[in-house]
């Protein structure tokens, strides 16, 4: 029988690549976005709005005929460059309202539904900004923490209910967003990230897709953030 999912973010990037996968796989799949994607049942949905998720989750309900959905990964997130020091109020709150926010919503909508069907699992798609400062985007870092904290509640939360919650912290990526700060472009940058990454590459978008799927179907795995980064975390000083 086929599980039913949702990816919140899923009409592009790690999100596009995660709905492509899970369809693969023989899963039935709901995306949530605020622009259509390429594959997948599309709702509209804006995650920072309540009245929006609100709304693409009775959607959802109807689209599964009442059941409870046996999986959601949440990977909707903006970046912003700033300095720590000079990033402005509308900046900051920007960020918290559709990184933090945005993902606490749609991960109790989904919680709720997998409580009263007392089963499924939640997968939240951090960073290793989570553990790590980048310099010129520093708030991000802060709500990729958050992300990662909130992802320990749900799990403490929600695991009596036979609910699993855990993340995933993807190092960069060989993929386009529209909604991450243009640095991630320039090539220098580009080239100092892969210099210090000990498989000196970027990641594909399919290898962040596994990872999260994996984290979907494995039965004792809770309240856990896997940084999947080809090794950066782990370099230190570099020749």
């Amino acid at each position: 029988m086929a599980r039913k999912g949702i990816v919140v973010g899923g009409a592009g990037g790690i999100g596009q690549a995660i709905v492509e996968a899970a369809i693969q796989g023989g899963d039935e799949v709901i995306v949530l976005d605020r622009g259509p994607g390429s594959c997948g049942h599309f709702v509209a949905c804006d995650q920072s709005d309540p009245a929006s998720v609100e709304k693409a989750f009775a959607a959802i309900d109807e689209a599964f005929a009442g059941a409870s959905p046996d999986w959601m990964v949440a990977t909707a997130s903006i970046s912003r460059r700033h300095g720590v020091l000079d990033a402005d109020p509308a900046t900051i709150l920007e960020l918290l309202k559709v990184n933090v926010l945005g993902t606490a919503l749609v991960a109790q909508a989904a919680g709720r539904r997998m409580r009263d069907a007392r089963g499924g699992t939640i997968v939240v798609i951090t960073s290793i900004a989570a553990a790590q400062a980048w310099q010129n985007e520093s708030f991000y870092c802060v709500t990729k923490a958050a992300q990662a904290a909130l992802v320990q509640a749900l799990a403490v939360e929600l695991g009596p209910y036979g609910v699993r919650v855990n993340a995933v912290g993807p190092g960069p990526v060989d993929v386009t967003s529209r909604d991450m700060v243009s640095t991630r472009n320039d090539g220098q940058v580009m080239s100092d990230i892969i210099r210090r990454t000990p498989g000196r590459r970027l990641a594909a978008p399919h290898e962040i897709a596994d990872v999260a799927l994996f984290l979907t179907r494995t039965t004792w795995v809770n309240g856990q953030t896997l940084y999947v980064d080809g090794g950066y975390l782990a370099s230190g000083m570099l020749e």
